[in-house]
Parts: structure tokens; sequence; C-alpha cells
């Protein structure tokens, strides 16, 4: 393993060549494909999937059913996270660059909603007056109703489900979006290359960072001082459930059995002995995750390092093997 100074400092990539080894229509053929494979069965499948969780969350509020709506915020949870882990659409359509920031708060300002959203079910105004900011319609301020508050009472239940149509909303200017842009991604190859590596790259800091690191206490931030109230759902203890669809949305990208991946494409490109390395801690990270009950992070340190293993292989070997130029422009995170 070669010597990688500043890991942790991370930016949003920019990849600016193509693939060096992609030279002739054939490669160009597989490769167009497997983009187009992404696209429909992890992209569009994934968003799908959450608006129909949160038609099935909506119901069971309407219904005043509580166990029923942790039931189905679980499964949001998951759904939601496998479309944010892949998002590219802001990268085909700038302005849907700031969606997922309407919908998911987490890591993004230092605001404290929950006192926020207390004041808006005290207040006497009108909830689209009271919910005027983006982060009081959040899946984090969904979380906070769902968890915190009694969706039998009146407003508490219309405050909620003004957040889940807001929610819905966007998720359905996502999937929208992303259909009507499918020709436009596959139409240029180089980009769609770099659109593709770079959500993989960036996504694999903030897991091993953001969502196990600071929580455990393994991250220069945090060093030994691990807090499981950092989790990014701590209230609900839908963490882990949030960290395994992130790994699962890579084993669809890069590792999956029922089709051509991505990972299958790289490997095409390279020795495929990174890959592999990736694969083998892909699947090891799937299996730890699995292991953390009730959302305590204190024994993750095995996690924490495969996932390390994901991210350096993509972001410095893989690279490196593809010839590809990474320039950060611009520092992300807290």
């Amino acid at each position: 393993m070669k010597v990688i100074k500043n890991l942790l400092i991370v930016g949003i990539l920019c990849i600016t060549t193509t693939f060096a080894n992609v030279n002739d229509a054939k490669d160009e053929k597989k490769n167009k494909e497997i983009l187009d494979t992404l696209y429909e069965k992890v992209i569009i499948t994934d968003v799908k999937r959450a608006i129909k969780d949160i038609k099935s969350l909506k119901e069971a509020v309407v219904k005043n059913d509580e166990r029923k709506s942790k039931e189905e915020f679980s499964k949001l949870v998951n759904s939601w996270k496998s479309i944010e882990t892949f998002y590219i659409l802001g990268d085909i359509n700038e302005d849907f660059i700031d969606t997922p920031r309407y919908i998911d708060i987490f890591h993004n300002g230092n605001e404290d909603i929950t006192e926020q959203l207390d004041r808006a079910i005290k207040s006497k105004d009108e909830i689209r007056v009271v919910l005027f900011k983006n982060s009081l319609k959040s899946i984090n301020a969904l979380e906070y109703m769902l968890f915190s508050k009694d969706i039998k009472n009146i407003r508490e239940n219309k405050i909620t489900i003004t957040i889940l149509d807001r929610i819905t909303s966007h998720l359905n200017d996502i999937k929208d979006e992303y259909i009507l842009q499918k020709d436009k991604f596959l139409g240029d190859l180089k980009k769609a290359n770099a659109v593709t590596i770079n959500a993989i790259i960036q996504n694999t800091y903030k897991l091993k960072e953001w969502r196990v690191g600071d929580v455990a206490g393994f991250t220069k931030k945090y060093e030994d001082d691990p807090d499981n109230k950092r989790a990014e759902y701590f209230l609900s203890k839908n963490s882990s459930n949030a960290i395994e669809a992130v790994l699962n949305t890579y084993k669809n990208i890069l590792d999956n059995e029922e089709f051509t991946d991505y990972g299958d494409y790289l490997i095409r490109l390279t020795d495929g002995k990174e890959m592999k390395r990736l694969r083998e801690s892909l699947n090891k990270s799937l299996e730890l995750v699995k292991q953390i009950k009730n959302d305590d992070f204190s024994n993750t340190k095995e996690l924490y390092e495969n996932i390390n293993t994901i991210h350096v292989v993509l972001f410095v070997e893989m690279l490196e093997e593809l010839s590809i130029n990474a320039k950060i422009l611009d520092a992300d995170g807290d």
C-alpha cells in the first residue's frame, strides 16, 4: 500500500479526462451499455422505490399508525440513502445540484431544527408559514416528528404530512428529471464516466468519516471521543440502516451479480487486482454493518478500516491505474 497523505481532506473531484483505455467502438458500445444499465437498474429503480416507500409512510401517518409509520420510515431512510449515494443529477442539470440538501441536512449547517419545529407546533400560524425553511421539511425533520412527537395530535400530524408532501415532491422531480436527462447523460460518455466515478469516490469519504469515523471516534476531529449521538439517524436508530443502504448501493454499482456492472467495466480497463480488493472490503463491510446492534458504534473499527480500503482503492489506486487526472475543486464537509 502506498503512503497516502491528506486522505482525510478530500474535495469534490472533477475528473478531467476519460479512461485512457477506451479507444475503439467496441469499448464505447460496452461502456454505454453498462452506464445505461446503471441508470435504469440503480438510479431510476432507487428513486421509484423511495417514492413507493414515502407513499406507504404517508398512508400510515394519515391513519395515525405510529408503529407502521416508524417501520415505513426505516424503509424510506434506506431508499433515500441509495438515491443520495449515487446522485448524479446535479452534474447533468445544475438546477438540481441542491435538491439533496433540501431533502437531507446531515452535515449541512448547524441549526437546531428541533427547537424550530417545537415552536412551529406551538404556533397558531398556518403550517405553510411556520415551515418556511427547507430544513424544516427535510427527512431529518420528519425523523424528529415521527420519533419525538405524537402523530395522533392533529397539528403534529398535519406538520408531518406537510413534510412528507414536500419530500415526495422533490423525489418526483428527481425521478422526472432523471428520465428526461437520460439521453443527454449517455450522449457524452467522457462526461458520463467522469460523473459516475466522481459520485462514487466522494461518497466513500462521507461514509467512512461522517457516518462511521466521527461517531466511533476514529477521525482527527473526534479522535478517541466516540459519541453515538453524532450518528446520522441517532433518534430513530436508523444510522446503521443508512450505512447498509450506502454499501448496498456500491455493491449494485460495482459488484452486482445480476448484470454487468461498473466494477466489471473497470476490471476490463485494469489488471483487476484493485477492484478485487475493493469488492472483498465491500462485502466484508456489509457483513460487519449487520453486526451493529441498536446503532451502537463502539465496535466498528474493522468496519471503518474496510470502508477506508474502499475509499483508498477508488480515490488513489483506481484513479492512478486509469490515468485519470483528478483535481480538488472544493473542500467538502464541515
